[in-house]
C-alpha cells in the first residue's frame, strides 16, 4: 500500500503539472501512515495481560515492548535457614540477574488464589535478556508446588534448591521462629485456650474467661501493601498449623512426650530432603534441578555461585578471587566487581542443645540423607 502511494506521488511529480493535486496527495499519504502507525501501536500486545498469549509460554513472549514484567525463568524453592538468603543477596548483584522486590512470594503455597496476574505484578521489570528470580523456600515442601510451577509457568522452569546439614538447620529454624513470632504463638494457643475453657453460672448458662492478648494480633507488619502480608493472627495459625507450636526449648520442639523425634514437628519435617526431592523430580528432570550446599555456599560461595551461573549460562560474574572472609561478621563478603556484604542480621546465635537430642536427630536424619545421596548422585558438605 505504502509502495503504491510513493508511485503515484512519483507519477504526480514526474508530470510536472497538477501541482494541487500532488499536494492534496502529500497530505493524505501523511494522514493514512498516521494512521497505520496508530493501529500498529495500539496493537501491540500488553506483555502484562496474560490473555493475550498461553500462560505457560509467557516467559518467552517477545514483544516490541522491552522492559516489562514477565514469568520467571528460576524458581529458588528451599530451603528454609540453608542459606537461599545470602543466594539471592549475591546472585541479585550479577547485570543478568533480577530477583522481586519482595524477598519472598508465597504465591503457590499462600496466595495462589489470587490468580496469575497478581503473581505477575509481584515480578520485577526486566529486558528479554534478563532473568527473573522468585525465592520462597516454603515451596520446597510444598506437596503441589512442583505441580502448580510446572503447568502455570513453564515444563522449563529451573529450580534451585540449598540444602544444609538438617540437624543445625532444624535448630536454625526453631531460633528464628522463636525469635520472630513466639509471642504470636503463645497469644494464639492462649486465644484457643481461651475458646476451650467453659464454666457453667448459677442459672446453667456458659460463660468464658476473660481474654486478653499481649500484642495486637490484627496488626499487619507494614502498611506498603497490606493485601500481601498476613496479620500476627495469620502467621501464627500458619506456624501452628505446620508443626511450630512449642518455642519453649528447642528440645521441647522436636521432640514428643516419650522423647522421640517428633516427625509432625516443623523444624524436624523439613530436614527430610529425600522426601521433598521426590515430588520435584516427578515434574522436573534433575538436569532442571539444581541442588547447592549450603555449607559450601558458606565456606566457599564462589563455587557454588559458578553453578548457578553454569545453569543459566550467565557472563562469569563471581571469580575465584571474588569473595573475603569478613573477620568482624564471621562470613565471606563480596570484594568485586562490586563490594557487598551481607547483613548483620545473618546467623543468629544458637542456644546450647542437649548432646542426647542432638544425637537422636542425626541418627533420625542418617537414612534420608543415604537416601538423598543416592537420589541425587551428590555428596554434602555434612556427610
Amino acid at each position: 500500500m505504502v509502495r503504491s502511494m510513493i508511485q503515484r506521488l512519483y507519477v504526480c511529480i514526474e508530470s510536472r503539472h497538477g501541482k494541487g493535486l500532488c499536494q492534496v496527495t502529500i497530505w493524505l499519504m501523511i494522514a493514512v501512515l498516521i494512521l497505520l502507525l496508530y493501529f500498529t501501536v495500539s496493537s501491540e500486545p500488553d506483555v502484562l495481560k496474560m490473555e493475550n498469549y498461553p500462560r505457560k509460554y509467557a516467559i518467552y513472549e517477545n514483544t516490541k515492548s522491552e522492559y516489562a514484567k514477565r514469568l520467571p525463568q528460576v524458581i529458588v524453592a528451599g530451603t528454609k535457614k540453608c542459606g537461599t538468603g545470602a543466594l539471592r543477596d549475591f546472585l541479585g548483584l550479577h547485570p543478568s540477574v533480577r530477583f522481586t522486590v519482595r524477598k519472598e512470594i508465597h504465591y503457590f503455597d499462600l496466595y495462589y488464589d489470587k490468580g496469575l496476574q497478581w503473581y505477575i505484578d509481584q515480578m520485577p521489570f526486566t529486558t528479554p535478556d534478563q532473568i527473573t528470580v522468585e525465592k520462597t523456600p516454603r515451596y520446597f515442601i510444598q506437596p503441589d508446588a512442583p505441580k502448580k510451577i510446572y503447568e502455570d509457568i513453564s515444563p522449563d522452569t529451573k529450580i534451585i534448591v540449598v540444602l544444609c546439614n538438617p540437624v543445625v538447620r532444624a535448630i536454625s529454624d526453631f531460633v528464628n521462629v522463636r525469635d520472630l513470632h513466639s509471642d504470636k504463638i503463645k497469644n494464639y494457643l492462649a486465644w484457643q485456650r481461651y475458646n476451650e475453657s467453659e464454666s457453667s453460672n448459677d442459672n446453667g448458662t456458659k460463660q468464658r474467661s476473660p481474654f486478653v492478648p499481649s500484642i495486637d494480633m490484627a496488626h499487619i507488619s507494614t502498611k506498603k501493601d497490606a493485601s500481601v502480608y498476613l496479620s500476627a493472627f495469620e502467621v501464627a495459625r500458619l506456624l501452628i498449623r505446620n508443626g511450630y507450636s512449642s518455642v519453649d526449648s528447642f528440645e521441647s520442639a522436636v521432640l514428643d512426650t516419650n522423647g522421640n523425634i517428633n516427625t509432625k514437628s516443623g523444624a524436624v519435617y523439613v530436614g527430610l530432603y529425600a522426601k521433598h526431592l521426590q515430588n520435584w523430580l516427578k515434574y522436573f528432570p534433575r538436569n532442571q534441578i539444581l541442588v547447592l550446599d549450603g555449607g559450601n555456599l558458606k565456606d566457599n560461595p564462589a563455587e557454588e555461585l559458578q553453578k548457578v551461573e553454569n545453569l543459566l549460562h550467565l557472563q562469569p560474574f563471581f571469580t575465584d578471587d571474588a569473595f573475603y572472609f569478613n573477620e568482624t561478621k564471621g562470613f565471606y563478603c563480596l570484594s568485586k566487581p562490586v563490594s557487598h556484604c551481607l547483613s548483620s542480621d545473618k546467623g543468629r546465635h544458637h542456644p546450647q542443645i542437649r548432646k542426647d537430642v542432638i544425637d537422636k536427630l542425626t541418627v533420625f536424619y542418617k537414612a534420608s540423607d543415604e537416601k538423598l545421596k543416592t537420589l541425587l548422585n551428590q555428596s554434602f558438605s555434612w556427610m
